[in-house]
Protein backbone atom coordinates (compact mmCIF):
# COMPACT_ATOMS: atom_id res chain seq x y z
CA UNK A 1 0.00 0.00 0.00
CA UNK A 2 2.87 2.22 0.89
CA UNK A 3 4.65 2.03 -2.78
CA UNK A 4 1.36 2.77 -4.71
CA UNK A 5 0.47 5.96 -1.84
CA UNK A 6 4.28 7.15 -3.32
CA UNK A 7 3.54 6.52 -7.18
CA UNK A 8 0.55 8.76 -6.74
CA UNK A 9 1.64 12.26 -6.22
CA UNK A 10 4.05 11.24 -9.21
CA UNK A 11 1.62 10.72 -11.53
CA UNK A 12 -0.70 13.31 -10.53
CA UNK A 13 2.53 15.56 -11.14
CA UNK A 14 3.16 14.06 -14.50
CA UNK A 15 -0.43 14.73 -15.00
CA UNK A 16 -0.60 18.14 -14.58
CA UNK A 17 2.78 18.73 -16.32
CA UNK A 18 0.83 17.28 -19.57
CA UNK A 19 -2.32 19.49 -18.89
CA UNK A 20 -0.12 22.58 -18.47
CA UNK A 21 2.18 22.00 -21.88
CA UNK A 22 -1.52 21.51 -23.45
CA UNK A 23 -2.64 24.61 -22.27
CA UNK A 24 0.53 26.43 -23.10
CA UNK A 25 1.07 25.16 -26.47
CA UNK A 26 -2.64 24.98 -27.63
CA UNK A 27 -2.68 28.83 -28.61
CA UNK A 28 0.36 28.94 -30.75
CA UNK A 29 -0.27 25.38 -32.78
CA UNK A 30 -4.22 26.29 -32.95
CA UNK A 31 -3.08 29.55 -35.30
CA UNK A 32 -0.21 27.75 -36.87
CA UNK A 33 -2.52 25.15 -38.35
CA UNK A 34 -5.57 28.00 -39.17
CA UNK A 35 -2.97 30.08 -40.46
CA UNK A 36 -1.77 26.87 -42.92
CA UNK A 37 -5.47 25.96 -44.04
CA UNK A 38 -5.67 30.30 -44.47
CA UNK A 39 -2.81 29.69 -46.98
CA UNK A 40 -4.69 26.60 -48.88
CA UNK A 41 -7.44 28.45 -49.18
CA UNK A 42 -5.98 31.55 -50.47
CA UNK A 43 -3.84 29.85 -53.04
CA UNK A 44 -7.12 28.10 -54.24
CA UNK A 45 -8.68 31.23 -55.30
CA UNK A 46 -5.64 32.07 -56.93
CA UNK A 47 -5.69 29.25 -58.96
CA UNK A 48 -9.66 29.44 -59.68
CA UNK A 49 -8.63 32.68 -61.02
CA UNK A 50 -5.67 32.10 -63.10
CA UNK A 51 -7.70 29.40 -65.16
CA UNK A 52 -10.50 31.88 -65.72
CA UNK A 53 -10.63 34.14 -69.35
CA UNK A 54 -10.62 37.43 -69.47
CA UNK A 55 -14.56 37.48 -70.24
CA UNK A 56 -15.40 35.81 -67.21
CA UNK A 57 -13.02 38.37 -64.93
CA UNK A 58 -14.91 41.35 -66.53
CA UNK A 59 -18.24 39.74 -66.13
CA UNK A 60 -17.84 39.41 -62.32
CA UNK A 61 -16.40 42.75 -62.50
CA UNK A 62 -19.56 44.00 -64.19
CA UNK A 63 -21.59 42.45 -61.60
CA UNK A 64 -19.76 44.18 -58.93
CA UNK A 65 -19.56 47.62 -60.31
CA UNK A 66 -23.55 47.52 -60.87
CA UNK A 67 -23.75 46.73 -57.30
CA UNK A 68 -21.54 49.62 -56.14
CA UNK A 69 -23.30 51.76 -58.39
CA UNK A 70 -26.56 51.18 -56.46
CA UNK A 71 -25.72 51.80 -53.33
CA UNK A 72 -25.91 55.38 -51.57
CA UNK A 73 -24.10 57.61 -49.81
CA UNK A 74 -25.20 56.24 -46.15
CA UNK A 75 -25.09 52.76 -44.88
CA UNK A 76 -27.50 51.49 -42.17
CA UNK A 77 -25.22 49.52 -40.11
CA UNK A 78 -21.81 47.87 -40.74
CA UNK A 79 -20.76 46.23 -37.71
CA UNK A 80 -23.78 43.25 -37.32
CA UNK A 81 -24.58 40.62 -38.95
CA UNK A 82 -28.59 41.68 -39.83
CA UNK A 83 -26.78 44.71 -41.79
CA UNK A 84 -27.44 42.71 -45.20
CA UNK A 85 -30.84 41.19 -44.66
CA UNK A 86 -32.59 43.73 -46.33
CA UNK A 87 -30.13 44.63 -49.56
CA UNK A 88 -30.72 43.01 -52.65
CA UNK A 89 -30.68 39.24 -52.62
CA UNK A 90 -28.03 38.92 -55.47
CA UNK A 91 -25.72 40.26 -53.07
CA UNK A 92 -23.71 36.93 -52.13
CA UNK A 93 -23.64 36.02 -56.16
CA UNK A 94 -21.28 38.74 -56.70
CA UNK A 95 -17.80 37.74 -56.49
CA UNK A 96 -18.46 34.71 -54.67
CA UNK A 97 -15.59 32.13 -54.72
CA UNK A 98 -13.80 29.40 -53.04
CA UNK A 99 -17.58 29.14 -51.12
CA UNK A 100 -18.19 32.21 -50.43
CA UNK A 101 -14.49 34.30 -50.74
CA UNK A 102 -14.40 37.47 -52.52
CA UNK A 103 -10.89 38.27 -51.85
CA UNK A 104 -8.20 38.58 -49.67
CA UNK A 105 -6.41 40.94 -47.65
CA UNK A 106 -2.52 41.19 -46.87
CA UNK A 107 -0.96 43.71 -44.31
CA UNK A 108 2.51 42.96 -44.68
CA UNK A 109 3.51 45.23 -41.31
CA UNK A 110 1.42 43.27 -39.03
CA UNK A 111 2.02 39.57 -40.81
CA UNK A 112 -1.60 39.21 -41.81
CA UNK A 113 -3.37 37.32 -44.70
CA UNK A 114 -6.55 36.60 -44.88
CA UNK A 115 -9.76 35.39 -46.88
CA UNK A 116 -12.47 37.74 -47.38
CA UNK A 117 -15.93 36.51 -47.22
CA UNK A 118 -19.47 37.68 -48.15
CA UNK A 119 -21.72 39.11 -44.93
CA UNK A 120 -20.60 39.42 -41.15
CA UNK A 121 -22.14 36.32 -40.08
CA UNK A 122 -20.78 34.63 -36.78
CA UNK A 123 -19.48 31.35 -39.08
CA UNK A 124 -17.71 33.90 -41.46
CA UNK A 125 -15.62 35.69 -38.72
CA UNK A 126 -14.80 32.24 -37.55
CA UNK A 127 -12.72 31.72 -40.23
CA UNK A 128 -11.47 34.78 -41.91
CA UNK A 129 -12.52 38.58 -42.40
CA UNK A 130 -16.26 39.64 -43.40
CA UNK A 131 -17.12 42.17 -45.68
CA UNK A 132 -19.85 44.11 -44.54
CA UNK A 133 -22.41 43.46 -47.23
CA UNK A 134 -23.96 47.09 -47.26
CA UNK A 135 -21.01 48.67 -48.81
CA UNK A 136 -18.80 48.51 -51.50
CA UNK A 137 -17.35 45.43 -52.73
CA UNK A 138 -13.70 45.89 -52.92
CA UNK A 139 -12.62 46.39 -56.45
CA UNK A 140 -11.65 49.97 -56.54
CA UNK A 141 -13.05 52.67 -58.08
CA UNK A 142 -13.87 56.10 -57.86
CA UNK A 143 -16.76 57.23 -54.60
CA UNK A 144 -16.23 53.41 -53.19
CA UNK A 145 -15.78 52.66 -49.68
CA UNK A 146 -15.27 49.50 -48.73
CA UNK A 147 -15.60 48.04 -45.31
CA UNK A 148 -13.51 44.54 -44.05
CA UNK A 149 -14.32 43.43 -40.65
CA UNK A 150 -12.58 40.63 -38.57
CA UNK A 151 -12.52 39.34 -35.24
CA UNK A 152 -9.62 39.57 -32.26
CA UNK A 153 -8.85 37.91 -29.31
CA UNK A 154 -10.50 34.90 -31.32
CA UNK A 155 -9.47 31.69 -28.88
CA UNK A 156 -6.60 29.93 -31.09
CA UNK A 157 -6.54 32.16 -33.73
CA UNK A 158 -5.43 35.60 -34.91
CA UNK A 159 -6.76 37.91 -37.08
CA UNK A 160 -6.65 41.76 -36.81
CA UNK A 161 -5.31 41.34 -33.09
CA UNK A 162 -2.28 43.60 -34.32
CA UNK A 163 -4.49 46.28 -36.05
CA UNK A 164 -3.56 48.63 -33.04
CA UNK A 165 -0.04 48.01 -34.43
CA UNK A 166 -0.84 50.06 -38.44
CA UNK A 167 -0.15 54.00 -38.63
CA UNK A 168 -0.92 56.37 -40.86
CA UNK A 169 1.32 55.78 -44.07
CA UNK A 170 1.17 51.76 -43.71
CA UNK A 171 0.15 49.71 -46.82
CA UNK A 172 -2.09 47.35 -46.94
CA UNK A 173 -3.48 45.03 -49.84
CA UNK A 174 -6.70 43.89 -51.47
CA UNK A 175 -6.26 40.90 -54.07
CA UNK A 176 -9.47 40.53 -56.07
CA UNK A 177 -9.56 38.34 -59.20
CA UNK A 178 -5.72 38.89 -60.46
CA UNK A 179 -5.58 42.51 -59.25
CA UNK A 180 -3.03 43.63 -56.76
CA UNK A 181 -5.16 46.98 -55.23
CA UNK A 182 -3.25 48.88 -52.85
CA UNK A 183 -4.02 50.68 -50.04
CA UNK A 184 -2.27 53.77 -47.84
CA UNK A 185 -3.61 53.98 -44.51
CA UNK A 186 -4.81 58.26 -43.89
CA UNK A 187 -7.44 57.48 -41.00
CA UNK A 188 -7.25 55.60 -37.35
CA UNK A 189 -10.06 56.38 -34.91
CA UNK A 190 -12.02 54.30 -32.45
CA UNK A 191 -15.47 54.16 -32.55
CA UNK A 192 -18.81 53.16 -30.66
CA UNK A 193 -20.24 50.10 -32.22
CA UNK A 194 -23.31 51.92 -33.52
CA UNK A 195 -21.33 55.08 -35.10
CA UNK A 196 -21.30 54.39 -38.43
CA UNK A 197 -20.35 58.21 -39.43
CA UNK A 198 -17.05 57.49 -40.54
CA UNK A 199 -17.96 54.42 -43.39
CA UNK A 200 -19.60 56.77 -45.15
CA UNK A 201 -19.21 56.59 -49.22
CA UNK A 202 -16.82 59.98 -50.02
CA UNK A 203 -17.47 61.45 -53.56
CA UNK A 204 -14.08 61.03 -55.72
CA UNK A 205 -12.62 58.92 -53.08
CA UNK A 206 -11.52 55.22 -53.18
CA UNK A 207 -11.40 54.17 -49.68
CA UNK A 208 -11.20 50.60 -47.39
CA UNK A 209 -11.51 50.39 -43.75
CA UNK A 210 -10.45 47.56 -41.63
CA UNK A 211 -12.55 47.44 -38.75
CA UNK A 212 -12.05 45.11 -35.50
CA UNK A 213 -13.22 45.36 -31.69
CA UNK A 214 -11.45 47.72 -28.96
CA UNK A 215 -9.75 47.04 -26.57
CA UNK A 216 -8.05 43.94 -26.75
CA UNK A 217 -10.81 41.25 -24.99
CA UNK A 218 -13.29 44.29 -23.81
CA UNK A 219 -14.56 44.73 -26.78
CA UNK A 220 -16.56 47.82 -25.81
CA UNK A 221 -15.66 49.97 -29.08
CA UNK A 222 -14.57 49.51 -32.75
CA UNK A 223 -10.77 50.34 -33.85
CA UNK A 224 -11.66 51.53 -37.43
CA UNK A 225 -8.23 51.87 -40.04
CA UNK A 226 -8.82 53.67 -43.17
CA UNK A 227 -6.82 53.09 -46.28
CA UNK A 228 -7.37 54.98 -49.86
CA UNK A 229 -6.00 53.66 -52.93
CA UNK A 230 -2.86 54.26 -54.04
CA UNK A 231 -0.90 53.69 -57.47
CA UNK A 232 0.96 49.81 -57.07
CA UNK A 233 3.27 48.81 -59.20
CA UNK A 234 3.36 45.22 -57.70
CA UNK A 235 0.32 43.89 -60.31
CA UNK A 236 3.18 41.81 -62.14
CA UNK A 237 4.58 40.31 -59.27
CA UNK A 238 1.25 39.30 -58.09
CA UNK A 239 0.06 37.69 -61.82
CA UNK A 240 3.61 35.89 -61.19
CA UNK A 241 2.51 34.49 -57.70
CA UNK A 242 -0.48 33.35 -59.47
CA UNK A 243 1.29 31.02 -61.82
CA UNK A 244 3.83 29.83 -59.33
CA UNK A 245 3.32 25.93 -57.88
CA UNK A 246 1.33 25.15 -55.13
CA UNK A 247 2.43 25.34 -51.71
CA UNK A 248 1.86 22.26 -50.11
CA UNK A 249 0.05 23.26 -46.99
CA UNK A 250 1.52 21.22 -44.44
CA UNK A 251 4.19 23.65 -44.23
CA UNK A 252 3.67 23.99 -40.68
CA UNK A 253 5.54 26.78 -38.20
CA UNK A 254 7.74 26.70 -36.01
CA UNK A 255 5.24 26.35 -33.63
CA UNK A 256 4.19 22.68 -34.27
CA UNK A 257 8.03 21.69 -33.88
CA UNK A 258 8.19 22.92 -30.38
CA UNK A 259 4.56 21.54 -29.83
CA UNK A 260 6.10 18.28 -31.15
CA UNK A 261 9.80 18.63 -29.47
CA UNK A 262 7.01 19.65 -25.98
CA UNK A 263 5.38 16.19 -26.65
CA UNK A 264 8.18 14.00 -26.88
CA UNK A 265 9.92 15.33 -23.32
CA UNK A 266 6.87 14.79 -21.68
CA UNK A 267 6.73 11.05 -23.10
CA UNK A 268 9.95 10.41 -22.22
CA UNK A 269 9.78 11.55 -18.66
CA UNK A 270 6.51 9.57 -18.39
CA UNK A 271 8.60 6.75 -19.61
CA UNK A 272 11.87 6.95 -17.61
CA UNK A 273 9.20 7.78 -14.31
CA UNK A 274 7.62 4.64 -14.71
CA UNK A 275 10.66 2.40 -15.83
CA UNK A 276 11.76 4.27 -12.32
CA UNK A 277 8.98 2.81 -10.00
CA UNK A 278 9.41 -0.47 -11.41
CA UNK A 279 12.85 -0.78 -10.62
CA UNK A 280 13.10 -3.24 -7.48
CA UNK A 281 14.13 -1.65 -4.60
Amino acid sequence: MGKVRNKIPIFIAIFLFVLSAIFLAFPTVSNALYQAENQSTITKYNRNVSSMSKAEKEKYLTLARQYNESLTETISDAFVASAYENIKPDYESVLNFNDGQICSIDIPKINVNLPVYHGSSEDVLTKGAAHSANTSFPIGGKSTHSVISAHTAYPGKVFFDDLTELEKGDIFYINVLDEKLAYKICDISIAEPDDTSKLKIVYDKDLVTLVTCYPYAVNSHRLLVTGERIENDTTDSTKDELNKPEEKSNSFSPAVFIFIGIALIIVIIIFSKIKTLKKPK
